[in-house]
């Protein structure tokens, strides 16, 4: 599908698991790339993670997204200050952190821009709740980088 159309909540579906079995291959990658034994385990954890979404999106009941309850999500907005890194096999846990948070970032903000132009119901929805789903992984991932990197001394 080369251009989002908000005209059904079909289109919107098949065009959110596109992007999330791209994001799978990306982390896939990754972790076959991957020399230290730790990161290749993160990039797995992150496929499972866009699996996930995947599964949820083929088996989401399209004429129930009005009882989707959209969770509040806090931004800590780290991923805000930090450069762009891109893939090196030996790359660090930190660059590993700092490359999911980016692509959860941009997912996000993908999601967030085509929300606001469906004339759909239904299909504004739908990209809502993966505005959401974005979130809340971009936050998990968040934690773990203010957790694991920021109290490093």
């Amino acid at each position: 599908m080369s251009a989002v159309s908000c005209s059904s909540v079909g289109d919107v579906v098949g065009f959110a698991i596109e992007k999330e079995e791209k994001a799978m291959d990306f982390y896939r990658k990754c972790s076959e790339r991957a020399i230290n034994p730790g990161i290749r385990e993160f990039f797995r954890e992150m496929v499972q993670e866009e699996q996930s979404h995947r599964d949820m999106l083929r088996n989401l009941d399209a004429l129930n997204l009005d009882g989707v309850k959209l969770d509040k999500v806090e931004d800590l907005r780290i991923s805000d200050y930090l450069i762009d890194v891109h893939f090196t096999e030996d790359l660090t846990y930190q660059d590993a952190l700092a490359i999911a948070m980016k692509k959860e970032e941009m997912a996000h903000a993908f999601y967030a821009g085509w929300k606001d132009r469906c004339v759909s119901e239904k299909a504004a929805k739908l990209f809502a709740i993966l505005e959401n789903e974005e979130a809340k992984h971009k936050r998990k991932l968040e934690n773990l980088y203010d957790e694991e990197i920021l109290t490093w001394d």
